[in-house]
């Protein structure tokens, strides 16, 4: 078992706040990793990354272009670096062989390499960027996409032009353009397709090799799509978190891809980030009601939920999680907000009721006063 002091999950917030949570069979154990009364909006936690194999090291950009950098051995900031690279927050971060990479709203790709930077305008023509995401088989390849500005991939080995570029839908039964709004990307297991999730509540398939337009494109839910994840143990699953606190899966390769195979409940907020654990059948994910939850995947049960106090934005989670651990802390947690209210609630209850049938008149208006 870990040790206690090994966080396993660790979630960005709002107010710029690091927490680190640690699920084994004895209790769930979460630290701030900052000093709350030292922070401010400018230092929010955008995006995270883990900056190496080995998962020691959590990068993080903040919304005031900032990268810092946590090691998860010494549980401390090793590194603070302000980019200064366009406008607006840091939207996605990564790692290549050691090189940092950042992702900034308006359009900069930098790989900061130590005998200059190379920087890709991933923009376009487009308003902004609300997403970039490193290929895991193929690191060098980068996918982008935001608002206007339509899925690409790129090459940082041969940066000076994108290797695909989508191509928007037909237009509407109307003869109206369809909008394009990217807001999240994942790579399927396959090592060839892409899906994307799009303000416009669209989900999307693409295969780069075959043509630009989207193989698959359908809408779900009447709620802007806020982030998706693949199933990476099967060929054409993906998760699909919303604005409106749904969470669906999908499975895009089956007869009808655009009917969820599940839906998982218990949100009351928008679903802010979702991660699909390559190893165990759970769906971690991060919502504005300040919940970190964890889904069974197959049952759709929601199996552990732990206030976070903070509003969310962002989550990593360990690729080395143990289940029976995991499970056990879950249950655990689980039960003890379940217990049974005690027997002489329901009596109080009564009585309270039986009052309030003789309250007098006089009464009521000096309760109102």
């Amino acid at each position: 078992m870990e040790d206690a002091t090994d966080f396993n999950v660790y979630v960005g917030t709002e107010t710029g706040i690091l927490k680190g949570i640690n699920l084994n069979q004895r209790a769930v154990i979460h630290k701030n990793f900052h000093k709350i009364q030292a922070l401010d909006r400018q230092q929010e936690i955008t995006s995270m990354a883990w900056g190496n194999e080995q998962e020691s090291e959590v990068l993080m950009g903040l919304r005031n272009q900032t990268v810092r950098v946590f090691d998860t051995d010494a549980k401390a900031f090793v590194s603070t670096r302000t980019i200064n690279v366009g406008e607006g927050p840091i939207v996605s971060l990564g790692r290549l062989d050691g090189v940092t990479i950042t992702a900034m709203k308006s359009g900069q790709v930098t790989l900061w390499q130590s005998d200059g930077a190379v920087e890709i305008n991933a923009l376009g023509k487009g308003e902004f960027l609300t997403k970039m995401r490193q290929d895991p088989a193929s690191p060098n390849v980068i996918a982008t996409g935001g608002k206007e500005a339509d899925l690409h991939l790129w090459d940082l080995q041969r940066p000076e032009e994108a290797i695909f570029t989508a191509k928007n839908v037909k237009p509407d039964m109307l003869e109206l353009r369809v909008p394009v709004w990217v807001t999240d990307i994942a790579y399927l297991g396959d090592q060839r397709s892409v899906a994307i999730s799009s303000r416009h509540k669209h989900i999307r398939l693409y295969d780069p090799k075959r043509q630009r337009r989207p193989t698959i494109s359908f809408e779900w839910e009447d709620s802007p799509l806020t982030c998706i994840s693949a199933v990476s143990s099967t060929m054409g699953q993906v998760v699909v978190g919303t604005a409106h606190g749904r969470l669906g899966l999908f499975d895009l390769r089956g007869r009808k891809p655009e009917e969820p195979v599940h839906a998982y409940k218990g949100f009351a907020g928008a679903v802010r980030d979702l991660f699909v654990h390559p190893k165990q059948p759970f769906v971690f994910s991060v919502s504005l009601d300040r919940f970190l939850r964890v889904h069974s995947l197959t049952s759709r049960k929601l199996v552990f939920k732990e206030y976070m106090k903070s509003r969310l934005n962002c989550l990593l989670v360990r690729e080395n999680l143990d289940e029976m651990d995991f499970i056990t802390a879950a249950i655990n947690t689980t039960s003890k907000r379940k217990l049974p209210a005690p027997e002489s609630k329901p009596e109080t209850k009564t009585k309270l009721v039986k009052r309030n049938t003789e309250i007098t008149d006089a009464e009521w208006e000096s309760l109102t006063a």
